[in-house]
């Protein structure tokens, strides 16, 4: 498993070539939109630490405004994928707490004047965006970092960003062999990407060295339990 996840579209051509014995990689767009897709695909699945876009400003209080959008073409916002919230600085007292629709009408029922935010996607614009109580006032910074599902591929020199290059090789020789009428092939691809997922899946998971999995007194203040919140 390589050190750095970050690999160029064309490393990922170059593995898929080589598995495939072509003497030669190609370039061809459907193999590029392949890998795109899968790279989407990985992202989808879980929350790997390497997909957390960290404090990003989101826009700038006016004293009225409670809507601002989250993501952007490098970071596209994922369902789910807000992290938190910040209104005028970064330190803990100018957190907002992230509630889902449901909780966060609850807690504005029942306090109009709590600092508490949800997510939830603008149909009519094809947004994701962020509710935000109360309206940050004018002039004062928002901040918010989220998870992200990767932009479109669509030149050998764009980055991939996987731990495990040969997870986007595997699962997109998956969609090629599909494409090829290649069944048996296609399945041995998958396999293969679903085996490295899996070990993928736990390295995120485990703690560095020296460390512990537990839950703060901070995070469990910050995150209300129950069904339906995140």
């Amino acid at each position: 498993m390589a050190t750095s996840p970050a690999h160029t579209v064309n490393d990922i051509l170059q593995i898929i070539s080589d598995l495939r014995g072509e003497s030669s990689v190609s370039t061809d767009s459907s193999r590029i939109r392949a890998i795109s897709r899968s790279e989407q695909d990985l992202a989808k699945r879980k929350f790997f630490k390497i997909h957390l876009a960290k404090d990003q400003s989101i826009g700038t209080g006016d004293g009225s405004t409670t809507a601002f959008t989250i993501g952007s073409a490098t970071y596209p916002m994922r369902l789910h994928g807000l992290s938190e919230v910040f209104v005028g600085g970064t330190t803990e007292d100018k957190r907002y707490t992230v509630l889902d629709f449901h909780n966060y009408k609850n807690t504005y029922n029942q306090n109009n004047s709590a600092r508490i935010a949800y997510e939830y996607y603008d149909q009519a614009n094809d947004l994701w965006k962020v509710q935000i109580n109360p309206a940050p006032s004018s002039g004062t910074a928002v901040t918010a970092s989220w998870f992200y599902t990767p932009p479109t591929r669509t030149l050998t020199s764009d980055i991939v960003v996987c731990q495990d290059p040969y997870i986007i090789a595997y699962l997109a020789l998956g969609d090629i062999y599909h494409g090829e009428d290649e069944l048996q092939l296609e399945q041995q691809a998958r396999g293969e990407a679903e085996q490295r997922i899996g070990e993928l899946t736990g390295i995120d998971n485990a703690p560095a060295v020296n460390q512990r999995i537990e839950m703060s007194s901070s995070i469990n203040q910050l995150r209300p339990r129950g069904i339906g919140t995140y």
